[in-house]
């Protein structure tokens, strides 16, 4: 194979030894002591005899060695120049995980995610809900349909804010990502600050999407988000997250019961029709809960014996027992959150289990955590922060079916 520099012009040359160096052609120029335009003006081979003085500069801003300075000088002469390796090839990232089979009863938040725009700042989505909600589903869905507008690619990073394992730390996503747009081991900096830097700078005019799943709070998420306008980021995480900027916080809730309905009998494969009143209990009780259907939906088509009415009435007793299916667990999505909260609010949530399923007011979780009424409702507040409590109307409060289960068996 021939040497990949070989006849390349000087605008050529000069632009893929910028891009090696990470640099725009503002940051060049500014380094090189040139005019922007003079730099554009060589890229796009409108200045064919630029000074020596010039080229001095760029080849010192560019750290060239002598190989490739004897090259520069060749081509900026106009002449054949040494064989040197060129700047390796750039791959497209392209992280995206496959697109889900089945999302039921998401337009509306579909529209939000796809029509969230900034002309000024990069536009981020933070969706955010309950274990099991459908977040990543939701997000994936939408970043494969918006992809054809992100040229530049599209990046996937599982922040693993609920995982088993502690959270990733910001650093250490950054330097993953670096390597993914092309930037060498060596040349990413020690300190998270400067990989934050160097990570912007990268993804400076460039148009790129980025999903950042199960982020566990802003210190993991703010380092990753990009500068300015042409990148796109959607967030998921089981907290309600401030986002600087115009962020758009989405809250996911539970799906409507036909939506619940349609979703089952697809991953169930019904191939005869079941009564529409036993098909709509068996989505309630699993609490309109995406993950919770899918989980059940599973262990129907898995086992042809079973009937519709059968996995209801299996759901009747100890439904958190019943959805699990292999490493998927409504249960130990929800052991997660509770492992992330701190020991107080592990309480408060211990001790809320303990009442009925009924709503309740402030006063009444006062008296049952024997606080005043405002340490009770920044308590509570805390809770739902963590979508582990929901509120129905201003200081009233109830905590979705699935979760009370789980907060009461602890």
């Amino acid at each position: 194979m021939g040497d990949p520099c070989a006849g390349m012009s000087l605008g050529a040359l000069l632009r893929g030894w910028r891009e090696r160096a990470l640099l725009t052609q503002e940051q060049l120029a500014e380094r090189a002591c040139l005019n922007v335009r003079t730099v554009r003006r060589m890229e796009s081979g409108a200045l064919l005899r630029p000074r020596v003085t010039s080229m001095l500069l760029l080849a010192e801003a560019l750290e060239l060695n002598g190989a490739d300075r004897a090259t520069l000088n060749a081509a900026a002469h106009g002449q054949p120049g040494p064989a040197v390796a060129g700047p390796p090839p750039v791959t497209v990232p392209r992280q995206l995980p496959a697109d889900v089979a089945a999302l039921a009863g998401r337009d509306r938040e579909l529209a939000v995610v796809e029509g969230h725009r900034s002309s000024h700042t990069v536009p981020v989505v933070c969706v955010n809900g309950m274990a099991g909600i459908g977040k990543t589903a939701l997000a994936v869905h939408a970043a494969h349909r918006l992809a054809p507008l992100y040229p530049d690619g599209q990046l996937f990073v599982d922040l693993r804010g609920h995982a088993p394992k502690a959270p990733v730390e910001p650093g250490t996503a950054l330097a993953r990502v670096l390597r993914t747009l092309g930037v060498p081991d060596e040349h990413i900096p020690w300190h998270p600050d400067d990989r934050a830097a160097l990570y912007r700078s990268v993804l400076a005019g460039r148009r790129v999407l980025i999903v950042l799943d199960d982020a566990a709070d802003e210190h993991q998420l703010l380092p990753l988000l990009p500068a300015g306008p042409g990148c796109l980021v959607i967030v998921t995480s089981r907290r309600r997250l401030t986002c600087h900027g115009d962020a758009r916080g989405l809250s996911l809730d539970v799906l409507p019961v036909t939506a619940g309905i349609a979703l089952f009998t697809r991953l169930a494969g019904l191939d005869r029709r079941a009564p529409s009143d036993v098909l709509a209990e068996v989505v309630r009780r699993c609490g309109l809960l995406p993950l919770a259907i899918r989980i059940a939906a599973a262990r129907l088509r898995a086992r042809p014996a079973w009937g519709v009415r059968h996995l209801l009435d299996r759901l009747a007793c100890d439904r958190l027992a019943e959805l699990a299916d292999g490493p998927h667990s409504v249960a130990a999505a929800l052991d997660r959150s509770y492992d992330r909260l701190p020991d107080e609010q592990r309480r408060v949530y211990r001790l809320l289990g303990s009442g009925g399923r009924a709503g309740f007011g402030a006063d009444t979780a006062a008296a049952l955590l024997d606080t005043s009424m405002p340490r009770a409702r920044r308590l509570l507040d805390q809770l739902m922060d963590a979508h582990l409590l929901q509120e129905t109307s201003p200081c009233w409060y109830r905590m979705h079916d699935l979760v009370h289960d789980h907060a009461a068996a602890l």
